[in-house]
């Protein structure tokens, strides 16, 4: 018998408003929700669906780590200030039978207001959000303590062929900033889709990151 292949789309994210005094926590609950395709096999075959599913963690750069199996298509959890924040999910039938893994969810990222995040010791360069997007995405980054006013500090995006498309402002006073790329080039014409490169630049140390326009 083939594999089971169940394709689940993770669909809405953060569900609840954040109040005023909420946004001073360190911590904030998010709730993900996802549904569940036709499970069918190679063959075609309608199998049995999925009666409970694996959630599976990411935090920032760190490896994927199983949390929790869930009978529901929801799922609750505690994420951290300053920490980026995905999940995915997989199904599993009343044979045990695990289906493929769903993508990863946009990553969930939030700043304390009124009381700084502890800044890295190092500038940190976040994955956007959303991603794949249209038409702007966000970009989350930090900026050491250490900065030295010769420094330079520089946010670009480039095709993937290394053609700059845009130099985007950012803040090079310490702690976490975020900066919107609209899906504009520097003429201001919109870019075309498809996959392009964030880089940032913070004196001699340069991190790059991934992103998709879809239209």
């Amino acid at each position: 018998m083939k594999t089971v292949a169940y394709k689940i789309l993770l669909s809405a994210f953060i569900l609840s408003a954040f109040s005023a005094a909420a946004a001073l926590a360190a911590t904030q609950d998010v709730q993900f929700h996802w549904s569940a395709s036709p499970v069918i096999d190679d063959d075609g075959i309608v199998r049995p669906e999925a009666v409970s599913y694996e959630v599976w963690l990411k935090l920032d750069n760190a490896s994927e780590e199983l949390v929790a199996t869930v009978r529901d298509t929801t799922y609750k959890l505690r994420a951290d200030a300053g920490v980026s924040t995905r999940v995915r999910v997989r199904g599993i039938d009343r044979q045990g039978r695990r289906s493929v893994m769903s993508d990863w969810s946009e990553p969930f990222y939030f700043e304390v207001d009124g009381e700084a995040v502890a800044t890295p010791l190092g500038p940190q360069l976040k994955p956007n959000y959303p991603n794949p997007f249209n038409p702007e995405t966000r970009i989350v980054y930090s900026i050491p303590e250490d900065i030295k006013s010769s420094d330079v500090v520089r946010m670009e995006i480039f095709t993937v062929q290394g053609y700059r498309v845009r130099i985007l402002p950012v803040d090079r006073s310490p702690g976490w900033h975020e900066v919107v790329w609209n899906g504009k080039d520097q003429r201001g014409v919109v870019a075309s889709a498809g996959m392009y490169v964030t880089r940032f630049v913070v004196g001699n140390n340069v991190q790059t990151g991934k992103m998709t326009m879809v239209k």
